[in-house]
Order: structure tokens, then sequence, then C-alpha cells
């Protein structure tokens, strides 16, 4: 506006002005809102053979929110406790440098009931305080890499309820160790999603549970008492995207 115009409008700069404001600070809005977690942001679904199906209901139902990118890695028989078999650190580096993800959801543990092989102690097997304290570690720098890769919110996935009891011990250790570790990083979460699969009455291992939806028997955990069913991994995504991507 000229000096002319002003002197005749001298509310038009003023109200200008204003209109200027509101704009950018709806643009604050909308650009705030797209680089919050879920909104527009890419996603990252790791894990062992425990994250397959869940990755598989995940992917589907996050393909229904427009702007949303899914990367799935599942690993078959891996885990952070034989880094000398599948380096699992370094794939997260990896993973995070090809897709700088700002969620990521992790599903590891199932497989890491095995003994380490640690310098200057040899061979620790779990149940020991040497193992938990190296294991520990571990998820910890798991953790640390995510966020360092880009990531702004990690669900950690706890063990469901296994068959087998000592299987069930071995998973309650890995859960203790996970949430003490997501306890110490405000941006990740230790998700205990046993409430959906576990049996209502004692809350240990059930085969089967009543679908919400349908009030039907449905199998949610597969035959060999650890991963998940399919009909479970739905149940697991659909809570997830209820509490992450409201």
């Amino acid at each position: 506006m000229n000096t002319t115009e002003s002197k005749r409008n001298p509310g038009g700069t003023l109200k200008r002005w204003r209109a200027g404001r509101a704009v950018v600070a709806c643009l604050w809005a909308v650009g705030a809102a797209a680089a919050s977690p879920g909104a527009t942001s890419p996603v990252l679904l790791i894990g062992d053979s425990m994250m397959r199906l869940p990755a598989r209901a995940l992917e589907r139902e996050l393909a229904k929110t427009p702007g949303i990118d899914v990367a799935t890695f599942s690993g078959i028989g891996t885990g952070l406790a034989r880094l000398d078999a599948f380096d699992w650190l370094a794939k997260i580096d990896e993973l995070c440098a090809e897709r700088r993800p700002k969620v990521a959801v992790v599903a590891l543990g199932a497989n890491d009931r095995q003994p380490m092989m640690l310098e200057g102690l040899g061979l620790v097997h779990p149940g020991t305080p040497e193992w938990d304290a190296e294991y520990s570690a571990r998820v910890g720098r798991a953790m640390d890499r995510l966020l360092a890769g880009g990531c702004e919110k990690i669900v950690w996935l706890q063990l469901p309820p296994m068959r087998e009891a000592v299987v069930a011990e071995f998973a309650g250790r890995i859960n203790a160790i996970v949430a003490a570790q997501a306890a110490l990083r405000p941006a990740v979460v230790a998700h205990d999603f046993s409430a959906l699969v576990a049996d209502r009455r004692t809350g240990g291992f059930t085969e089967r549970r009543m679908d919400p939806l349908t009030a039907a028997a449905i199998p949610v955990r597969d035959v060999d008492g650890i991963h998940l069913a399919p009909d479970g991994a739905r149940l697991l995504a659909a809570a997830l995207i209820k509490e992450y991507w409201k």
C-alpha cells in the first residue's frame, strides 16, 4: 500500500497486517500437524517373526490414511542376543538412513532365549545378571539409534503371554528390561498388548478370544504357542491405530 492510500484508509494497513498474521498462524498450525508423529510421517515397522503378521495388518490400516508412508523389515530367527549372526543395530542405522522414520514400531525378543558370548566374560546364559545387563544395554542402544535416526516416537511391543512356562518366564524378563529402558526415554513406549490376547480370567496364554466386533470366538495365537494368529495380529493393529494414530 502506498503513502497516499494509507492516508485515505488509515485502518487498511492494520487490517492487512492482522490478516497476514492470521494466514501465518494458519500455515504454522498446518505445518505443526503435518510434523506430528502419525500425521504425514514415515513409519517403520521392524522386528523378528513376531512382527510379520502385525506389520501386514498395520500396513493395511495405515494405507487408509493419506500421506503415511510405511516401510517394513522383519528378520526370521533374529534378535538382539545374537548380533554376531544378524546385526540389528547396524540394520537399524541402515533403515533409518534410507527411510528417515518419524515413528517406529518394534517387536524383538521372542528369539533371544539363548546364550551371548561377551568379551572378558565368555558365554553368559539367560537368567543371569550378566546376561540381563548386556541385553538391557543392547535394547537401550537399539532405542537410541532409532531416536538418532529421526524417530520422534518409538512403540516397542512387549511379548504376549506364552504357552510354555519356561518361555513365559523368559518373556516376562524381556518385558521388564524393555519397560525399564523405555522409562529412561520419554519418546519410547513399552506397549503391553497382552490384554488383547490373554485369558480374561488368568491373564495367561489362551488360543482363542472373543472378537469385540462380532462376539465370535476367534484364534488369536499360533499353534506354536508363541506367535500371533492373523486375528490376533488384526486386533493388535487396530489397537495400535486407535492409540497412536487417532
